[in-house]
Protein backbone atom coordinates (compact mmCIF):
# COMPACT_ATOMS: atom_id res chain seq x y z
CA UNK A 1 0.00 0.00 0.00
CA UNK A 2 1.48 3.14 -0.84
CA UNK A 3 1.51 6.24 1.62
CA UNK A 4 -0.71 8.38 0.51
CA UNK A 5 -3.63 5.78 0.84
CA UNK A 6 -2.04 4.84 3.82
CA UNK A 7 -1.93 8.79 4.98
CA UNK A 8 -6.15 8.96 3.88
CA UNK A 9 -7.14 6.52 6.58
CA UNK A 10 -8.21 7.47 9.83
CA UNK A 11 -6.60 6.74 12.61
CA UNK A 12 -7.51 3.37 14.19
CA UNK A 13 -6.97 1.07 17.33
CA UNK A 14 -7.21 -2.26 17.66
CA UNK A 15 -9.24 -3.83 20.13
CA UNK A 16 -10.60 -7.45 21.20
CA UNK A 17 -14.17 -8.31 22.51
CA UNK A 18 -15.79 -11.60 24.05
CA UNK A 19 -19.19 -11.66 23.26
CA UNK A 20 -21.90 -14.23 25.09
CA UNK A 21 -23.23 -16.57 22.62
CA UNK A 22 -26.39 -14.77 22.33
CA UNK A 23 -24.88 -11.81 21.90
CA UNK A 24 -22.37 -13.03 18.96
CA UNK A 25 -25.22 -14.15 17.63
CA UNK A 26 -26.86 -11.10 16.92
CA UNK A 27 -23.69 -9.73 15.89
CA UNK A 28 -23.67 -12.17 13.22
CA UNK A 29 -27.48 -11.71 12.22
CA UNK A 30 -27.22 -7.81 11.60
CA UNK A 31 -23.66 -8.52 9.39
CA UNK A 32 -25.30 -11.15 7.42
CA UNK A 33 -28.73 -9.48 6.97
CA UNK A 34 -27.26 -6.20 5.82
CA UNK A 35 -24.11 -8.10 3.62
CA UNK A 36 -21.35 -6.20 5.62
CA UNK A 37 -18.48 -7.40 8.04
CA UNK A 38 -19.19 -7.96 11.12
CA UNK A 39 -16.34 -5.48 12.26
CA UNK A 40 -18.81 -3.16 10.28
CA UNK A 41 -22.02 -4.29 12.00
CA UNK A 42 -19.96 -3.58 15.30
CA UNK A 43 -18.55 0.37 14.23
CA UNK A 44 -22.20 1.14 12.76
CA UNK A 45 -23.66 0.03 16.10
CA UNK A 46 -21.85 2.18 18.05
CA UNK A 47 -22.08 5.17 15.73
CA UNK A 48 -26.11 4.33 15.87
CA UNK A 49 -25.67 4.19 20.06
CA UNK A 50 -23.61 6.96 19.76
CA UNK A 51 -26.00 8.99 17.91
CA UNK A 52 -29.15 8.02 19.95
CA UNK A 53 -27.05 8.93 23.12
CA UNK A 54 -26.76 12.36 22.09
CA UNK A 55 -30.21 12.95 20.76
CA UNK A 56 -31.79 11.75 24.24
CA UNK A 57 -29.09 13.92 26.26
CA UNK A 58 -30.13 16.97 24.13
CA UNK A 59 -34.06 16.08 24.70
CA UNK A 60 -35.12 14.43 21.69
CA UNK A 61 -37.65 11.71 21.96
CA UNK A 62 -37.22 8.54 20.00
CA UNK A 63 -40.29 7.24 18.15
CA UNK A 64 -41.05 4.17 16.02
CA UNK A 65 -44.43 4.45 13.88
CA UNK A 66 -45.71 0.80 13.03
CA UNK A 67 -46.59 -0.45 9.90
CA UNK A 68 -50.25 0.06 10.72
CA UNK A 69 -49.32 3.89 11.73
CA UNK A 70 -49.02 3.41 15.79
CA UNK A 71 -46.37 4.85 17.04
CA UNK A 72 -44.39 3.93 20.29
CA UNK A 73 -41.69 5.60 21.98
CA UNK A 74 -38.28 3.46 22.19
CA UNK A 75 -36.75 4.03 25.73
CA UNK A 76 -33.06 3.54 26.17
CA UNK A 77 -31.75 2.21 29.28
Amino acid sequence: MNNTAQASRPPTKRMSVTLPTDVAEMLEFLATNQGITQNEAIRKAIATEAYFQKEIKQGSTVLIMNSDKSVKEVVFR
